[in-house]
């Protein structure tokens, strides 16, 4: 899988950095399913809402995922691994992002952003669909 990483500032009152991710195109999933960022676990759970249970735990790479988006057609999950340190400062990680597949129930891709910068909140643009996500240090970029 091919994806397109651009950089930009957000500029403001917010010091934080921004990234996004262009998901490649294909057909709507056919059903949905509820993600959640286990974060106790380091897991991507994937829980069906018609069952009412959780019908898959995919390991993440680092520590912890602090939110999941799922891409617009609803066959990836990005996953920010946001760290393990005290609010604004550099973890054991905190520099990449899981792109997890949904069907497949495994990780598919890691983004790795170049050096530390806690990223989180991650976003789909509804104009431009890119995948936007912010990062906690200031001097990230």
């Amino acid at each position: 899988m091919h994806y397109r990483l651009g950089i930009a500032m957000m500029t403001g009152l917010s010091p934080f950095g921004l990234w996004s991710v262009a998901a490649p195109p294909g057909p709507p999933s056919a059903r949905g399913f509820l993600l959640v960022a286990n974060k106790g676990d380091h897991t991507l759970g994937i829980i069906d809402p018609e069952q009412g249970r959780q019908i898959a735990a995919v390991k993440e790479t680092g520590v912890t995922a602090h939110e999941v988006a799922a891409s617009p057609d609803g066959r990836l999950a990005f996953a920010p691994i946001y760290g393990d340190s005290a609010v604004g400062q550099p973890g054991s990680d905190g520099r990449t992002m899981d792109v997890i597949g949904v069907a497949s129930r495994r990780v598919v891709a890691t983004v790795d952003f170049g050096r530390p910068v806690r990223p989180h909140c991650a976003v789909f643009g509804p104009k431009d669909g890119l995948l936007y996500v912010s990062a906690e240090l200031t001097d990230s970029l």
